[in-house]
Parts: structure tokens; sequence; C-alpha cells
């Protein structure tokens, strides 16, 4: 007997068979990711000067993650003898574990900066690609 014959002759015994209710997972809520942040520490990994990260001095600031896809950061560091400002506002987009970052940079020319993040209760990390391929600048957040 032929193999489409064989499945016509099942299909009825099949039509006949309780369908399976496969259970549905319930979401777990995640944590509130959008607000505004503290900045408690900065990191960055350069290959070329060491292997091991450099934590930079005098943290502060604020990161403010919207609803709307619009962020601010005001990110100050102590260099060179003073504090310095790191201010940007742009745009971000995030898919779990990853997120994208586009501001228009002192040039006026936009740039985008990719990584990853994690939230973990209040406490966000993000990594975000350097250049060259292998460095990356790590920011440890706590939400306000």
């Amino acid at each position: 007997m032929p193999l489409f014959s064989l499945l016509l002759l099942a299909l009825p015994l099949a039509a006949q068979q309780p369908a399976r209710v496969q259970p549905v997972p319930h979401p777990v809520a995640p944590a509130p990711f959008f607000g505004t942040y503290s900045y408690l520490s900065y990191t960055i990994l350069d290959r070329e000067s060491s292997s091991e990260p450099i934590p930079a001095q005098g943290v502060g600031g604020t990161l403010t993650l919207r609803s709307d896809g619009s962020y601010q950061k005001r990110l100050t560091l102590t260099a060179n003898g003073g504090p310095m400002r790191f201010d940007q506002d742009g745009r971000y987009t995030f898919t779990p574990g990853r997120i994208r970052f586009t501001h228009t940079d002192k040039k006026g020319q936009p740039r985008t900066d990719e990584g990853t993040f994690r939230l973990d209760k209040g406490q966000l990390t993000i990594v975000v690609a350097g250049f060259p391929v292998g460095n990356q600048s790590t920011y440890t957040l706590r939400r306000q």
C-alpha cells in the first residue's frame, strides 16, 4: 500500500485523538528597567595596554533610560587632576541581554555603541564593545 494511502487511512484516527494541551509558561515579571541609575564604577579594558581592566577614578553621575527609547548619560570621572564630564543624549534599543546606544558625537557625526547588559536586583551592568575588537568598557550602575 502506498504511503499516501496509509496517511489517508490514519487521518480519521488522528482526528479522534484528543488534542494535548501544552501548559503555557507564565512569564516572570522583569525587574523595572526604565528609570535613572547612578554610576558606581567604570572600567576600561585596552588589550594593547593591559590584560586587566583599568578602573576609572572618581566615577559619578547618572544614566536615565526612558520607556520611549531615549536616554540621557551624565557620567563624571576624575582625570588630569580634575573632574571630566561625558554627557550624551540619544536613543537606545535593547533585546534580551543586548543593548545599543545611538547618539551624535562632538563633531556632529552619528555614533553607535553596542554591547550587553544585565539587570539584577537593581544593579545594572553594561559592557560596551570597544575598538579594536576585544577592547571593552564596563559600567556598573545602581537604580535610584
